[in-house]
């Protein structure tokens, strides 16, 4: 009976993808040691291997391949010829082969490919004769990369993970499961935890009801003197104070275990650095080749594990800056003669785990930044900043280098690209919650540093007050937090700045973007101030209060909310109260907006007017997320849950614009606009509803009673809030 080999397809690439690692790391390190005889051994089983499954299977292409390099190897063995650049390249040119063979596996289930001048390449190398590398890398070599696209729809790659399960007597079966799979299982472990803290309020609602039924049941007894009501209401607070005495119980027992569960799902997600670090080697070998330099690669820390989730999009930023370090930064080896250094430079990325998170040094010796010609190429771009730029320093100037378009390269290469790279790892960084920032001194080298977290599924931060709202700070972005007493504030020019030991650090209120104007106008003795760092920029984030560092469950901004730039997800507080994550490096943009006397402004006592918006709803999330759609845009927002308090808030203050639901109790939506329009001061007050009702005809009896826009849920978004808000009150 023939061999059923799409059953065993799955396994062969994953196994053939493992050699062929192997294949490429082994070459890399014979090239530096080639009297390692034992990674020779392993190099040489790693083909073997490949051949015999190849064989088994039918994949005649790949076995003849991997029969021919390995010939290639034996005469190594016998010492018959030495590893050379030229045989380092043929190693390269034959891996990247075989793997687009796998490609065509993949999706054909066939390995047709046309290798013979491959073959005869073997044939010259193993009788010690030359062959051209340069025809078989144009014939073979790997087609252009595809340069990285910022977009949410890029998906990653299917994958499987290894998972040991103990049989009991100390050993181990080795099971696949899909990475998706354990992805559902995250989420549906992050809906419990939501669950757990709904538990939690439940819990604080039975003692509220325990603490009426005491008040009541003793005011019964007295004025009711009714021994039957007495024993009912005995009863009945007996049998709650059980189920309160279970929750008290069960609570903290169900809150461990989901703790604990969350840490071994959450470890079934992470994956060594190792992964995508350890294959950058042949890349490196193969452009120090192309470009003509020596360079030594190292890696240290790469068995630090990251969310699998992370880790598949870490690679592009990390291919963009190596390949950055070897075609810009790195000299020719006579360059760096004639410079006092040694001929071959040094790459090296370091991996290391700090305050929470993964810390990832890309570092070379090469020439560094020219910070002089970053500086004219920013005045060119930007003419009418030019007195600002020609006085920033270096941490400045980098900012420029993570801008679309930019770039110092006179002459244009496959390697260095166009003008697109750093604004692409920029985004990526930023899109994992993660920040980069660079350092660089001229003839010395530059550094990269990546601060990534250890997992998308939580998030580590800072609850801050300002202006009567409640935020998270990301921890990764926080340089410290400090307090500024009254006095210690410095003048620049229409700002208010701080020193913090050698730095002068610019002071901007959050309050100045989040409301516009001061929550307190006295002059206040003290001020508290998170120091935050993005890009290289460090400013100082003045808010009314620091509460607390907490590790939490992070849930990512709606989809159709993803265009509000300031706020990059939502977590849960320990009152179930969603609180925004704001975006570091945006909110710092939005600083740098605002005029140097509006910011002043919010350190005096003088207030500026912002429109009043009134948002009534009975949904406390669509409350939320409408306040903050709206409050960044600078509009000051006040909240009410349902038509009756939206009337008392009314009589309160003066709004320039209402919005409100259909569907809410004790009064609705279509009720609350009627009386609306019979209060005099609010007859001709635009309302906007929004509501999930597609319903025509309900919705023209709203606009009879009076309703200027109607926005259905389904098609709610912040442009068209935003739009119909501008259109009605600017």
């Amino acid at each position: 009976m023939a061999l059923n080999r799409d059953a065993f397809i799955a396994n062969y690439l994953e196994e053939l993808a493992d050699n062929l690692s192997v294949v490429d790391s082994g070459i890399l390190i014979l090239k530096k040691d080639a009297e390692n005889s034992e990674e020779l051994t392993r190099l040489l089983r790693a083909l073997h291997t490949i051949k015999g499954s190849s064989r088994m299977l039918k994949f005649s292409t790949v076995e003849k391949i991997s029969h021919g390099i390995e010939n290639v190897f034996k005469g190594v063995k016998e010492e018959r010829y030495p590893i050379s650049t030229e045989l380092v390249q043929l190693v390269f040119i034959t891996t990247d082969t075989i793997r687009t063979a796998a490609e065509v596996i993949r999706v054909s289930g066939d390995d047709t490919l046309e290798i013979h001048s491959l073959l005869n390449a073997y044939e010259y190398a193993y009788a010690g004769e030359p062959y051209d590398v340069q025809s078989l890398r144009a014939e073979y070599g790997k087609k252009e990369e595809p340069q990285a696209v910022p977009s949410e729809e890029k998906e990653a790659p299917r994958r499987a993970l290894s998972v040991s399960a103990d049989e009991g007597e100390g050993g181990y079966d080795t099971i696949r499961i899909q990475v998706s799979r354990i992805d559902k299982i995250v989420k549906l472990l992050n809906n419990l935890i939501i669950r757990q803290f709904q538990l939690r309020k439940e819990n604080e609602v039975l003692a509220g009801m325990e603490r009426s039924l005491m008040t009541i049941g003793s005011a019964g007894a007295v004025t009711k003197g009714s021994s039957v009501f007495t024993e009912e209401m005995s009863s009945l607070m007996e049998n709650l104070q059980v189920l309160k005495k279970s929750f008290q119980e069960e609570l903290p027992q169900i809150e461990r275990n989901i703790f604990d569960l969350q840490e071994e799902i959450l470890s079934l997600r992470m994956l060594p650095l190792e992964l995508i670090l350890g294959t950058l080697g042949k890349m490196v070998e193969e452009t120090a080749i192309i470009t003509g330099k020596e360079i030594s690669y190292s890696t240290k820390g790469t068995e630090l594990k990251l969310d699998k989730f992370i880790l598949e999009r870490l690679h592009d930023p990390v291919i963009h800056i190596v390949r950055n370090s070897v075609d810009h930064g790195i000299e020719t080896p006579e360059e760096r003669e004639a410079s006092g250094k040694e001929r071959e430079g040094k790459l090296e990325i370091l991996c290391s785990s700090e305050g929470g998170n993964i810390v990832i040094r890309i570092r070379d010796d090469g020439r560094g930044l020219n910070y002089e010609k970053i500086r004219r190429r920013a005045i060119e771009m930007e003419p009418l900043r030019r007195e600002e730029i020609e006085e920033m320093d270096e941490s400045g100037l980098n900012s420029y280098l993570f801008m679309s378009g930019f770039s110092t390269k006179d002459e244009i290469t496959d390697l260095s690209g166009r003008g697109v790279g750093l604004d692409i790892v920029r985004f990526n960084i930023e899109k994992m919650k993660g920040k980069i920032s660079l350092s660089s001194k001229k003839g010395e080298g530059t550094e990269f540093k990546l601060s990534l977290p250890l997992s998308l599924a939580t998030v580590n931060g800072f609850f801050i007050n300002s202006a009567g709202a409640k935020f998270l700070i990301p921890a990764a972005f926080v340089r410290e937090i400090v307090i500024v007493h009254s006095g210690e504030e410095l003048d620049l020019l229409n700002r208010k700045g701080y020193k913090l030991r050698d730095l002068i650090v610019p002071l901007y209120p959050l309050s100045s973007i989040i409301d516009g104007k001061e929550t307190d106008q006295a002059p206040k003795n003290k001020s508290f101030v998170v120091i935050v760092e993005s890009m290289g920029e460090v400013v100082g984030i003045v808010v009314d209060a620091v509460i607390q560092y907490n590790s939490l469950i992070y849930k990512p901004v709606p989809k159709n909310l993803s265009g509000l730039k300031a706020i990059q997800g939502i977590v849960f507080d320990e009152n179930y109260n969603i609180i925004n994550i704001l975006f570091i490096p945006e909110i710092i943009t939005r600083f740098k907006r605002i005029r140097g006397i509006d910011t002043r402004r919010r350190f005096s006592s003088g207030t500026r007017e912002y429109k009043k918006v009134l948002v009534v709803d009975d949904s406390f999330a669509t409350r939320e997320i409408e306040k903050s759609i709206l409050e960044l845009e600078h509009y000051d927002v006040f909240t009410a849950v349902d038509g009756i308090d939206g009337l008392d808030k009314l009589k309160e203050q003066r709004f320039s614009l209402i919005i409100t639901d259909i569907h809410m109790p004790r009064m609705d939506g279509l009720t609350f606009l009627e009386n609306l329009r019979k209060d005099e001061r609010y007859a001709a007050t635009p309302v906007i509803v929004i509501s999930s009702d597609e319903n025509q005809a309900g919705q023209q009896r709203f606009r009879e009673a009076g309703a200027n826009r109607f926005i259905v849920k389904s098609d709610f978004d912040r442009g068209n809030l935003l739009k119909e808000v501008k259109e009605l009150i600017g």
